[in-house]
C-alpha cells in the first residue's frame, strides 16, 4: 500500500515531487533528532507571552493573549470579532500583502516551542461571558480560527504540513495528547477552503510518507476536510486502486489502508465508471475478506450500484457473500450452543461474539442502504425470486426477505408472495427456517414484531403448507428470542385461538401444545394470556377444548414452577366430569 501511493504521487508535475522530497528530508532529519532533544524557550508558569514580534502583537490587538507554559491561550472577545478584527487589521496595514508573510513567520517561531504549539492546537478560554457571545458555545484552538481566515488559511496550511513530520516518530503514551491527530483535526469542518486542489494535493503527499496510524486518520478525515468540490480530486488521487492487477492481493492483503479508502470513497460524489472498477476488484476478491472488514467493504459495493446493474451486483454478492461470511461456521454454532446453556465466557467465546457484532453491523449497513434505496431492495427480492433450484436457496435470502420485510412496507405484499411461492415449490423448508433462526437470532430478534406480523398473514391463508410455515415463524421465534418477543408470540396465537376462523384456532392450539412442551418455565410466565382462552369456550368444538386443557393441566401440574398452583385454582371452578372428560380423552 505504501509504495503504490508513493508511485502514485511520483506521477505528478515536479514542482509536487520536489515538495514531498522535502517533506520525507524533514521527517528523516527529524526521525534522527528526537523532539526531547530540540530546544525549548524557558517560560515561567501561568505568564503572559510578551515579546515584540507582529504575531504577538497582532494577535493581542484582535483579543487573544498568548500564556506561556502548558496554560490556555485567552479569548477576550468573541471568536467572530477576533478573526473580522484580525483580517481587518492584516487587510488595512500599510505592508500589506508583506504583513501576512511576517505574522505567519511569527507564528513559525513561536511553535517552535513544543509547549507553545501544542496551546495553539487546543481550545482558548474564553474570557467573555456565554451570554454576551454570539458565537458558538464551544471554543475553537488559536489555529482553527486563524484557518477561518481566508487570507491566512494557505499560508497556515502550509505552516502545519511542515510542522507534522517532526512529529511522525514521536512514541506517545495512551494519555498524552497525540499532536499529529490534533494537527489533522484543525482541517475538519472549515467553514470555507480557500484552495481545495492545493489542500488535496498537500494531504495525498503527507499521506504516502505518512505513519500507517497516521495515515489512517487522514484517510477516514477526508471527508470531513474536503468540500464537494474536492470529491473528484480525492477520486483521481486514489485511482491507484483501480490501476491494481487482478493477480495483485495487495488490496485485500493490506486491508489496514484499503478500509478505510472504500470507507471514504463510501461518502463521495465520485464518477460512476470510476466507482464500478474498483467495485469490480473488490467483488472478485470479497470471499478473502476478513469477517471485521466487511461492513465497510459491503457499504462501498451498495454505495456503488446503479438502477442499471443492481440486479446483477446483488446476484454476485448474495452468492458470495453466504458462502464465506453470513452462514457462520460450525464451530460458531457450536459455541454459541455452549454459551447459552453453560453461560462460559472463554477466550474462543469472545471471539465468537466479537464474530457476531460484526454480523450484526453488516446487516445494519445492508438495511440502511435498503431503507433509503429503493432500487437495491427490489434487486434483493428480484434475485431470490429468480433462484429456482433448491439447494440454492440460502439462510442469507430468508434473512434478506425477512429485513426487507420489515423495513419497507410498500414491498410486504411483494414479498409475501414471493415466499409462498417458494414454500409451495418445496425451495423454502423447515430446516432452512431453522437454520435461520439458530444462525441469525440476534439479528431478527430486532423484527420480531414483522416476522409475527408474517406469520399472522400465513396463518389467514387456506393453503396447508404455507399455514405450517406460519406456524413454524411463531415456534422458532418463541424458541430464540427473548420474554418480550415470547409474550407477543403468546398473546398473537391466542388472538387467533379467539378468531373463531377454524383453521387458525386448530393451528395456533397445535402451536401452543409444542410450546408447553419446548419450553414449560416460558410457557409459565404467558399463562395468564392462555388462561383468557377459557372466556371463549362457547367458540370452541370439544377437540379444541381438549387441547386447550392439555396445555393448562400441563402448565397446571408442571413441578418446575410453583406459580402452576394459580391455574389449578382455575381448573377447578369447572365441574369435575366435564375437566376429566377434556384432560382424559386421547387427543386426535
Amino acid at each position: 500500500m505504501h509504495k503504490i501511493l508513493v508511485k502514485m504521487v511520483s506521477k505528478r508535475r515536479l514542482s509536487k515531487s520536489e515538495d514531498k522530497e522535502s517533506l520525507i528530508e524533514d521527517a528523516s532529519e527529524t526521525r534522527k533528532q528526537p523532539l526531547s532533544k530540540k530546544t525549548k524557550k524557558s517560560h515561567i508558569a501561568n505568564e503572559v507571552e510578551e515579546n515584540d514580534s507582529i504575531f504577538v502583537k497582532l494577535l493581542k490587538i484582535s483579543g487573544i493573549i498568548l500564556k506561556t507554559g502548558e496554560n490556555q491561550n485567552q479569548l477576550a472577545v468573541d471568536q467572530i470579532a477576533f478573526q473580522k478584527k484580525l483580517f481587518q487589521t492584516l487587510r488595512r496595514h500599510p505592508s500589506y500583502p508583506k504583513i501576512i508573510e511576517e505574522f505567519v513567520s511569527g507564528l513559525e517561531s513561536y511553535i517552535e516551542d513544543e509547549d507553545s504549539f501544542k496551546n495553539c492546537l487546543l481550545s482558548c478560554e474564553r474570557l467573555q461571558d456565554e451570554e454576551a457571545s454570539m458565537g458558538a458555545s464551544y471554543s475553537k484552538s488559536l489555529i482553527k480560527l486563524l484557518l477561518g481566515i481566508d487570507i491566512l488559511q494557505p499560508a497556515i496550511i502550509k505552516t502545519l504540513f511542515e510542522k507534522l513530520p517532526e512529529y511522525f516518530f514521536e512514541n506517545k503514551n495512551s494519555d498524552e495528547i497525540n499532536i499529529p491527530r490534533l494537527i489533522v483535526s484543525q482541517l475538519k469542518w472549515l467553514d470555507r477552503v480557500v484552495d481545495g486542489k492545493d489542500l488535496t494535493a498537500k494531504i495525498m503527499q503527507l499521506i504516502s510518507i505518512a505513519p500507517e496510524n497516521l495515515q489512517h486518520d487522514i484517510i477516514t478525515s477526508l471527508p470531513e476536510i474536503l468540500g464537494d468540490s474536492q470529491h473528484t480530486d480525492v477520486g483521481k488521487e486514489l485511482r491507484w486502486i483501480s490501476t491494481l492487477s487482478p493477480s495483485n492481493d495487495l488490496l485485500i492483503e493490506n486491508t489496514s489502508l484499503t478500509v478505510p479508502i472504500l470507507d471514504v470513497l463510501s461518502s463521495l460524489r465520485l464518477d460512476p465508471n470510476f466507482l464500478l472498477k474498483v467495485r469490480q476488484l473488490v467483488m472478485d476478491k470479497l470471499s478473502s475478506i476478513r469477517l471485521e472488514d466487511l461492513p465497510v467493504i459491503i457499504k462501498f459495493i451498495l454505495h456503488s450500484i446503479t438502477a442499471m446493474d443492481a440486479l446483477e451486483v446483488i446476484s454476485e454478492l448474495r452468492e458470495k457473500l453466504d458462502l464465506q461470511h453470513c452462514v457462520l461456521p460450525s464451530r460458531l454454532q457450536a459455541s454459541q450452543v455452549k454459551l447459552k446453556s453453560k453461560g462460559r465466557a472463554s477466550s474462543s467465546g469472545n471471539q465468537e461474539s466479537s464474530d457476531q457484532s460484526c454480523i450484526i453491523l453488516l446487516f445494519d449497513v445492508i438495511k440502511s442502504a435498503i431503507r433509503y434505496e429503493k432500487t437495491i431492495s427490489e434487486a434483493w427480492i428480484k434475485a431470490i425470486e429468480n433462484t429456482a433450484s433448491v439447494s440454492e436457496h440460502k439462510v442469507f435470502d430468508l434473512v434478506m426477505l425477512f429485513i426487507i420485510y420489515s423495513t419497507n412496507t410498500q414491498t410486504k405484499k411483494y414479498i409475501e408472495r414471493v415466499l409462498r411461492n417458494k414454500i409451495r415449490s418445496g425451495c423454502i423448508q423447515e430446516q432452512l427456517l431453522q437454520s435461520t433462526f439458530s444462525v441469525h437470532y440476534l439479528v431478527l430478534k430486532d423484527m420480531c414484531s414483522s416476522i409475527l406480523s408474517l406469520a399472522q398473514s400465513m396463518l389467514h391463508s387456506l393453503d396447508q403448507s404455507i399455514i405450517s410455515f406460519g406456524s413454524l415463524l411463531y415456534k422458532y421465534a418463541f424458541k430464540f428470542f427473548d420474554t418480550y418477543c415470547q409474550q407477543e408470540v403468546v398473546g398473537a396465537l391466542v388472538t387467533h385461538i379467539c378468531s373463531g376462523n377454524e383453521a387458525e384456532v386448530d393451528t395456533a392450539l397445535d402451536v401452543l401444545l409444542e410450546l408447553v412442551v419446548l419450553n414449560p418455565s416460558a410457557m409459565m410466565m404467558n399463562a395468564v394470556f392462555v388462561k383468557g382462552i377459557l372466556d371463549y369456550l362457547d367458540n370452541l368444538s370439544p377437540q379444541q377444548i381438549r387441547k386447550l386443557f392439555y396445555v393448562l393441566s400441563t402448565l397446571a401440574f408442571s413441578k418446575q414452577n410453583e406459580a402452576s398452583s394459580h391455574i389449578q385454582m382455575d381448573i377447578q371452578f369447572f365441574p369435575v366430569p366435564f375437566v376429566e372428560k377434556m384432560v382424559l380423552s386421547p387427543l386426535k
